[in-house]
């Protein structure tokens, strides 16, 4: 029987949990707005720049800032990893609409599952695997619409980009596994965000464009560098602490809704019918993914 301390704990993680979400899944519609009048890389560049100061004085002034967490792998695969992350997404949105690329990063969940296994040797279980297959049916009907040769190369490209970094995603849940056994929330955060804006910094000047950056993409900038990198990341991985993974994981399925609904009213962005079953066959794979980790752990 679960005490008022520990409800009161959970549905202050499940709150963190929802917000941070929000968070994220406005992105997707601010950075739609950005990259059409700056060059992507340079825009992810300053974003990040934004996010990895915030975060390193967050660090400085709670007094966790250790050179020592640099010691360990994680710290290193981190902005790598978030790197092309940022890069795929920031592209791949500046091709595909934001509903779109929210539902189909949204599908990192579906993943996670085959990584763990691979990586930590879980079971996958028929459920899973199930969801599984349901989840590759709707990311193909999300994205192809059922017409494969009606598509520009630019919409493949962009929906291409935006698995990729769905993947990245799902490989940032795993490497959480390793890092939080040794190091705080804020830390990993640290870890993912400063040396990421280097690495797009150097992409921008090898590959990107000299957009200039005007006074009018100022604000999307701050909104998203401000809100939706760093703050978000740093309330999810503090929520872990009150809920559970599952749960966790459960309640991100709504950054994709949060997107869908701000891009249908700040982007006009329309939703067809290869939009809604592509979407509703990820969220039932997502939910079968879901709820087969939690057979598996209730049968162990």
């Amino acid at each position: 029987m679960a005490t008022d301390e520990q409800r009161r704990l959970e549905f202050k993680g499940v709150a963190l949990t929802l917000f941070a979400t929000l968070l994220f899944g406005s992105s997707y519609v601010v950075i739609k707005l950005g990259v059409s009048d700056i060059d992507p890389l340079l825009f992810s560049t300053i974003v990040f720049g934004i996010g990895a100061v915030l975060i390193l004085c967050y660090t400085i002034i709670r007094g966790t800032f250790k050179l020592e967490i640099f010691r360990r792998w994680e710290a290193w695969a981190a902005p790598l990893v978030t790197f092309a992350l940022v890069c795929m997404q920031y592209v791949g949105l500046s091709y595909t609409t934001a509903s779109t690329g929210a539902l189909i990063i949204g599908a990192n969940v579906l993943m996670v599952a085959p990584l763990a296994a691979l990586i930590f040797h879980e079971r996958l279980g028929k459920l899973r695997i199930l969801g599984l297959l349901v989840g590759v049916v709707g990311l193909f009907v999300l994205t192809t619409k059922l017409d494969i040769g009606g598509l520009s190369s630019n919409t493949w490209l962009g929906d291409l980009l935006l698995i990729g970094s769905s993947a990245c995603i799902a490989l940032t849940f795993i490497l959480s596994r390793f890092a939080l056994r040794h190091m705080g929330f804020d830390q990993w955060t640290l870890c993912i965000h400063l040396l990421t804006p280097l690495l797009l910094f150097i992409a921008w000047m090898v590959l990107g464009s000299r957009t200039p950056v005007t006074c009018d993409i100022l604000p999307l900038i701050l909104y998203v560098g401000v809100l939706c990198t760093a703050l978000p990341t740093m309330l999810w991985m503090r929520a872990l602490d009150w809920i559970s993974v599952v749960t966790s994981s459960t309640i991100t399925l709504s950054e994709s809704t949060f997107a869908v609904i701000l891009s249908i009213i700040f982007l006009s962005e329309s939703i067809d019918v290869f939009v809604i079953v592509g979407a509703a066959l990820v969220f039932i794979a997502i939910y079968m993914v879901v709820r087969g980790e939690v057979a598996i752990k209730s049968a162990s």
